[in-house]
């Protein structure tokens, strides 16, 4: 018997570890990278070749938006309530793609990280679940989350050191200042 196909959309390969060995002997796993929100530019490529080496590392496929064209400004301009929007936009798109190309589910990786929204991640995925008549993969991965995020460090995956927006980066920023 074949396993269900589930397209799990990740932020980052740190947070997707947990969710790939929470997954992967019952689900045919498909990695779905759409991630406007991350600032800056060199910062969006470092995650997404980190995504990439780790998919081809777990046997998964690598899937992205067609004709996606990095630009953040565009992404910022459009933000009002920074966390909210952000879980819109990527799961929305996530729950679209699954839909349009014969997945049985999908999921995201941000129900792994303890930094996130973890009931808003959820209500958000669910409301495009019902809109878009494809069913949503709840897991709370969390509690695997520091093994999985250490061991992609011991291996050498790229680790970033703040959420993903500008805003987010301005707080670890000051962060850093306060502490020295």
């Amino acid at each position: 018997m074949s396993k269900p196909k589930l397209l799990l959309h990740i932020c980052c390969a740190p947070c997707s570890a947990s969710a790939v060995t929470a997954l992967k002997d019952g689900c045919d796993i498909s990695f779905y990278w759409f991630n406007p929100n991350i600032y800056d530019e060199e910062e969006y490529r470092k995650r997404k070749e980190s995504a990439v080496k780790y998919a081809a590392f777990s046997g998964v496929k690598f899937l992205e938006e067609e004709n996606f064209i990095y630009d953040y400004s565009s992404w910022k301009d459009r933000s009002k309530e920074i966390c909210s929007l952000c879980y819109e936009i990527r799961l929305e798109k996530t729950a679209l793609f699954a839909k349009n190309n014969g997945f049985d589910y999908f999921s995201t990786s941000l129900l792994s990280s303890p930094y996130q929204k973890h009931s808003l991640v959820k209500d958000t995925a669910e409301k495009f679940s019902k809109r878009f008549d494809v069913k949503f993969l709840y897991k709370d991965f969390r509690d695997g989350f520091y093994e999985g995020k250490n061991l992609l460090r011991r291996q050498g995956y790229y680790m970033q050191k703040y959420c993903a927006c500008d805003k987010s980066y301005r707080e670890r920023q000051l962060k850093i200042k306060n502490e020295n």
